[in-house]
């Protein structure tokens, strides 16, 4: 009887740890991504635009017009890089105009850091270096992010999500956002909202 107990904890436990955990997916933009690999990972490196020109839907790449999605100074590819919890948007207070030129710049210090910079008028305003790690033909980020509210596995729930980031075909940049909202009741767990958001940054 102690067995099946025990037994039964380690297979909630383990459902819980898969329910905490959101999941990749390339089906949207597979055809798109260049298989990079761990020889030519810098081809990632370069300046790209810091606000998005399409997102993937389940129909493909998907044209955003102007900024109707994302501002410069709100939403943009240097806050989804570093920006550990997509619920929380930090501002780039730093920028003296948006008339500008701002661009994001990536550059690899060694085969596992990764410098991350906004650049405005050419000079560095804001830089962050991130640790990741390159694993099926893109790096994935180190910055995930999971909470757990309630009581675990009891009256409960988590939040969690990761980043990694992908060469275009065409060059551009691509990042690709794993996010999973889910919860239980007395060891009951149901599905929550799961989902992979997508977007392409213009190399400049």
């Amino acid at each position: 009887m102690k067995r099946d107990h025990l037994y039964f904890l380690i297979t909630i436990l383990l459902a819980g740890s898969f329910l905490g955990c959101a999941g990749f997916s390339k089906k949207k933009f597979a055809k798109d991504l260049e298989n990079l690999s761990a020889e030519n990972i810098s081809r990632l490196e370069g300046n790209y635009v810091l606000n998005p020109i399409s997102s993937y839907t389940k129909s493909g790449a998907t044209k955003i017009a102007g900024h109707s999605r994302d501002s410069i100074k709100f939403n943009n590819a240097y806050d989804f890089i570093v920006n550990q919890n997509f619920m929380q948007k930090r501002q780039l207070n730093t920028i003296k105009s948006v008339n500008n030129t701002i661009l994001l710049n990536l550059k690899f210090e060694n085969n596992k850091q990764l410098s991350v910079k906004v650049l405005e008028n050419s000079m560095p305003i804001v830089e962050t270096v991130i640790s990741g790690e390159f694993k099926d033909g893109m790096f994935y980020l180190d910055n995930k992010f999971l909470k757990w509210t309630g009581v675990p596995y009891l009256l409960g729930g988590s939040q969690n999500n990761k980043r990694r980031i992908g060469l275009a075909k065409n060059g551009n940049l691509l990042i690709n956002e794993a996010v999973s909202n889910n919860g239980a009741f007395l060891f009951i767990f149901w599905a929550g909202s799961d989902y992979n958001l997508t977007y392409e940054y213009q190399r400049e």
